[in-house]
């Protein structure tokens, strides 16, 4: 019925329907069916472009009236909604299915999707682990199963099932232990046709299905014109799922009525099969007659169910113009939290010292059976806990656990992930430490507290925990299931770490469909970290960039418009131990969540003059978006301003501390470029009265890096007729040389580069203050300092942007 009116009233609309698959319906209801007998209460359901529409105005629950809305070209959001909103056959919303004679409703969350195909696989596994381990805990069921409360459901086509290769990533990493979420039904919706190419050329194995087999998946082949045998596939599926706790494919063999989308013409393509489709008798219409010829229903009862669901529609699209769309209901999690419109006022994210030592000791305290590596003891131990005993600056690594621990003692949950994310790429980190003796894991911060908990506010804290989660070999699934987890649970610190920055891309379409667009698409926040290893040191082309250009590129932070809403993405790039530790506790201590891309240190991870005082995490701290040069006493005396991010400032504050001039020289460094900055760097640049010459320095090519993406947005904070000039590498179609000699060669001259032409620059200073000072008879054997007049015109008085603003704010 649904799916013919339709087809009458919206013929011109691409809705991809069900049509020929209609039985796919009863095999979703029965699986939920099965699932609320053996105590599911939720179901995370990733559905494919086929059939949507039809399930959710049928099953699921989706007014109808909003549904059709969509379906005319409305906004499935309320008016002057924020959000842009997506394709209808991406549509989703949280609905319920009810079952009278169990007693029980069952809460659905349909999962929004990317319009790339099986993207959402993995997104549902992590969302569903991380929901099901929630209940548990709100249960405090101590004996917990992952898998004991929701199920995963997730719809596929069986082209992309079996061409895809993010389900084989995600069908290979649903049996381990951290990333299992007790097992997921997939349904492969098998119309034999992947848009207009055959089976015989869509895959080289006998069924679709297939790929499922090297995951030792079993699978059940069903004929979808058969709605009885789905039903019983569902049952065998649900109780295999529940027993062994391991995902499970029922392969449906159906065919497509129309072509790929009801304005494709299918016989251009197939025409014999189309002949065959043309002349069967629909699967509704014949399990009608089938229920009629048995006597289990009568032609009048059928009449009238459709006469009523026809009235409904016609009711429904009669209002479908002037309804009013509603927001989708957040989960209750979410509800703690507030909107990400409009930019907030930063609170400071430091602890106390006391803490940060107790925190800092315990994190390398192994357990009492723990055998710890003597090389681990020696380089990592004992040099930390001298550090911390001694109050000398601390390296990144005890920053980092620094920044896990406080948060782990406030309640909130860490999760890191990726690969080799325990000990550490580069052998820097070990939050784990392995028993020499036996191989067992320990995780010292999880054992920061005897009974686990922790006095706050006078009430016994529970403790978080710290997942540490050394991944298997892929990216794309892996991110799409921390994206999961992310979306689920603002409360815990979800992390994804790259082994080197450039593997990220392997994940670039989880990046660009959900992390940086969600939001602005189906208003659905996420607070996900991507830790990317990045920094020029010999790596090569392929370990050494985490294409900074490219998440800046899909930032919406306003290049001329001072911004009033946040943008869609934080990108950060910050130099010292202590901005990282605030990056990560201000990640969750805000009302709000958004992704963070942080581009992480490499040979700042070991780098002397790479570290942090306990003092600048200590109370009233706060991550600084911009940092000033902090050896500069006079800022008069300042003629060339460089502006840095990462690493490199380190090589330059090196060669500044050598240079005879480098008092003239300010570096200045840009740790967050995304929201860029504006207030914080105009505050800083606007004091350097007498700069003439305004620089970003970058050790990436020209066409990569922060310089494409800053410099308008710098050009608009400069005085007039003020130019920023490009210092780096020039344009590279890789990301650098793959010599180690060239490499450093390149360094070595745009290092140099940074600071040419500043004796010129020094010598234009002296000689424009000459005259106002010749009557003071000032001596130029005096520091140019000295020489420099108050009365030298504030070039900056024309860019009063922010001049009555603060930069605290």
């Amino acid at each position: 019925i649904f799916e013919h009116f339709l087809q009458k009233k919206l013929p011109n609309v691409k809705r991809y329907g069900l049509e020929g698959s209609e039985a796919i319906a009863v095999l979703l209801d029965q699986i939920i069916y099965e699932g609320a007998q053996q105590g599911i209460v939720d179901v995370v359901a990733g559905l494919s472009h086929r059939g949507r529409i039809s399930l959710l105005g049928t099953l699921f629950g989706y007014p109808k009236d909003e549904l059709l809305r969509k379906l005319r070209g409305g906004n499935e959001f309320p008016d002057g909604s924020p959000w842009t909103g997506d394709m209808v056959v991406d549509l989703a919303k949280p609905g319920t299915v009810r079952y009278d004679d169990l007693d029980t409703t069952v809460n659905v969350d349909v999962l929004w999707n990317a319009c790339h195909l099986e993207s959402g696989t993995p997104v549902g596994m992590g969302k569903s682990r991380i929901k099901d381990i929630n209940i548990a805990r709100t249960m405090k069921n101590k004996s917990h199963t992952i898998g004991d409360h929701v199920l995963a459901v997730s719809v596929h086509g069986d082209s992309s099932f079996a061409g895809q290769g993010v389900v084989a990533e995600s069908l290979g990493m649903s049996g381990l232990a951290h990333f299992t979420n007790g097992g997921t039904v997939h349904v492969v919706n098998n119309n034999q046709i992947g848009y207009t190419t055959p089976a015989s050329h869509t895959r080289t194995t006998r069924y679709a299905s297939d790929i499922a087999k090297f995951a030792d998946i079993p699978v059940i082949h069903v004929n979808g014109e058969h709605p009885e045998e789905l039903a019983r596939a569902a049952h065998l599926a649900v109780a295999y799922r529940q027993k062994f706790r391991k995902d499970i494919v029922i392969d449906v063999w159906t065919f497509r009525k129309r072509g790929h989308n009801e304005m494709d013409e299918p016989t251009f393509t197939q025409p014999a099969m189309y002949n065959a489709i043309n002349k069967r008798v629909s699967t509704p219409a014949k399990f009608e007659e089938k229920l009629i010829s048995s006597g289990h229903l009568t032609k009048d009862a059928a009449n009238s169910v459709k006469l009523e669901w026809l009235a409904s529609l016609n009711e429904a699209f009669a209002s479908s113009d002037t309804c009013a769309a509603k927001e989708p209901v957040r989960a209750p999690r979410w509800r703690l939290l507030g909107s990400s419109t409009s930019y907030p006022v930063e609170k400071t994210t430091g602890v106390s010292i006391d803490t940060l030592y107790e925190v800092g000791v315990k994190s390398v305290a192994p357990g009492d059976s723990v055998k710890v590596h003597p090389r681990i003891e020696r380089f990592h131990i004992k040099p930390r806990l001298r550090r911390l005993q001694d109050g000398h600056a601390v390296d990144w690594a005890t920053a980092e656990a620094l920044a896990f621990g406080t948060l782990l003692k406030e309640g909130y949950n860490v999760r890191l992930s990726g690969q080799d994310v325990g000990r550490g790429t580069f052998s820097q980190r070990h939050a784990m430490f392995v028993c020499q003796d036996s191989e067992k894991v320990y995780v010292p911060l999880n054992h920061m507290d005897a009974d686990q908990s922790t006095q706050s506010s006078g009430q016994q804290q529970q403790q978080g925990k710290l997942e540490v989660v050394n991944s298997n070999l892929c990216e794309e699934a892996v991110v799409g299931f921390e994206y999961g987890v992310a979306v689920e649970d603002p409360f815990t610190l979800t992390i994804w770490e790259a082994q080197f920055g450039d593997f990220y891309n392997n994940s670039q379409t989880i990046i660009d469909g959900y992390i940086a667009s969600g939001e602005t698409k189906w208003g659905q926040q996420n607070g996900l970290v991507l830790l990317l290893p990045h920094g020029f040191d010999g790596g090569g082309p392929d370990h050494s960039s985490c294409r900074i250009e490219r998440h800046l590129m899909l930032s919406n932070d306003p290049v001329d418009d001072h911004p009033v809403a946040l943008p869609n993405i934080y990108v950060a790039y910050p130099s010292t131990p202590a901005q990282f530790f605030h990056l990560m506790r201000r990640q969750v201590k805000r009302n709000f969540r958004k992704p963070l891309i942080v581009a992480g240190p490499k040979t700042m991870l070991r780098l002397a003059s790479a570290t942090s005082l306990l003092s600048e995490m200590g109370p009233g701290t706060r991550f600084k978006p911009v940092l000033d040069d902090p050896t500069i006493s006079d800022p008069r005396a300042v003629k060339r301003v460089m502006l840095v991010s990462g690493k490199l400032y380190y090589d330059l504050a090196k060669l500044k501390s050598e240079h005879p001039l480098g008092q003239h020289a300010a570096i200045v460094r840009v740790e967050e470029l995304s929201p860029f900055p504006r207030e914080e760097l105009y505050s800083v640049l606007s004091q350097y009265t007498n700069a003439s010459d305004f620089v970003w320095v970058q050790e990436e090519p020209r066409n990569s890096g922060a310089y494409a993406f800053a410099a308008p947005r710098v050009k608009r904070l400069l005085p007039v007729h003020a130019e920023m000039r490009y210092v780096g590498r020039s344009e590279h179609a890789a990301t650098c040389s793959g010599v180690e000699t060239q490499q450093a060669a390149e360094h070595a001259e745009l290092t140099r580069c940074a600071f040419d032409g500043l004796r010129g620059l020094v010598a234009d200073l002296v000689i424009d203050n000459i005259s106002i000072q010749h009557d003071q008879h000032q001596s130029l054997d005096e520091p140019v300092a000295s020489v420099i007049s108050a009365e030298v015109s504030h070039r900056w008085s024309n860019r009063p942007i922010y001049a009555s603003q603060s930069s605290d704010q």
